[in-house]
């Protein structure tokens, strides 16, 4: 017997980061007026905690996903095949089901699939590896950006790597920023593509998995990259799939009883946007932001 749901329900709480390597933990110290507390030499922005850095977690406007798989799992679907037979699935289509999820609303996705009943000791979400944000940000100074300059930032139609290794991106920086700044926000959705779990650098080696686990409520996830073919990845180029997987702390049982499901996708603290301070021109830079893992629960109601 099977369980079919027309829609489920997703909650923006989307986990999201950039590849910087001066990024604070928590939000950013913010004036009276909600407006980011930036300043020019080697300490840029400074978080809540007291981390000083060049970058902040915070809450994106604006996400975008698009699902290939999304189910349980009665045996864990990181193996070494991304062998997922013991699945049963919600949303399971080669094209892709896109979704885009704007803070603080729910929003529908409609499934295509059915779920099994039965109990389940594992999660599993395979999603294109280019995620997308659209996103503005105040400050307390006046930043630079591709064309212009302001205390408003935000995101422009532009796709970066976040190893900076797949070909076709941009490699943003101070000469080539992937945000505007200006008087007048007018933000595009920007995209991040996963060529590696690894970093960049002129040295990079391509990685297809995360390192160890990521501890989370429902949860140990773990993360690796696919092919399109929803193999294992194996270069920087071929990197097309995410698969998340998650040994979930409580099995989920899928009975006659269950009434629906709510998906639930952390980003509290999230979009970190990337700044860098030129001692040349004695400028802050908004150069781009970043698309992180993220924490995932499935709620069976």
């Amino acid at each position: 017997m099977k369980l079919k749901l027309a829609l489920i329900t997703l909650i923006l709480l989307l986990l999201c980061l950039a590849n910087v390597g001066a990024e604070t933990e928590t939000t950013c110290t913010r004036n009276a007026g909600g407006a980011i507390i930036a300043g020019v030499g080697g300490v840029v922005v400074t978080d809540t905690d007291g981390n000083t850095g060049s970058a902040c977690k915070e809450l994106p406007d604006n996400y975008k996903i698009n699902i290939f798989r999304f189910g349980l799992c009665t045996a864990d679907p990181y193996n070494a095949t991304s062998d997922l037979e013991s699945c049963s699935f919600l949303v399971k289509s080669d094209t892709g089901v896109p979704h885009e999820i704007a803070y603080p609303a729910k929003a529908d996705m409609a499934t295509n699939s059915q779920i099994e009943l039965g109990t389940y000791s594992h999660m599993v979400l395979v999603l294109e590896n280019k995620l997308g944000v659209k996103h503005t940000e105040e400050y307390s100074t006046t930043l630079y950006g591709a064309t212009g300059s302001g205390t408003s930032c935000w995101t422009i139609d532009s796709t970066t790597a976040y190893a900076g290794q797949r070909s076709g991106t941009v490699e943003a920086n101070p000469e080539n920023p992937a945000m505007d700044c200006g008087d007048t926000p007018a933000p595009a959705y920007t995209y991040e593509v996963y060529d590696s779990m690894g970093d960049g650098g002129d040295d990079a080696v391509f990685r297809g998995e995360g390192e160890g686990g990521f501890e989370m409520p429902a949860g140990t996830m773990r993360a690796k990259l696919l092919k399109a073919d929803l193999t294992p990845a194996t270069n920087f180029e071929n990197a097309e799939r995410i698969l998340v997987g998650i040994a979930l702390t409580t099995a989920k049982t899928i009975d006659t009883s269950t009434a629906g499901f709510e998906i639930r996708f952390k980003m509290t603290d999230s979009v970190s946007v990337d700044l860098a301070y030129v001692e040349d021109t004695d400028r802050i830079y908004a150069i781009k932001v970043g698309a992180d893992p993220f924490q995932i629960d499935l709620i069976v109601k």
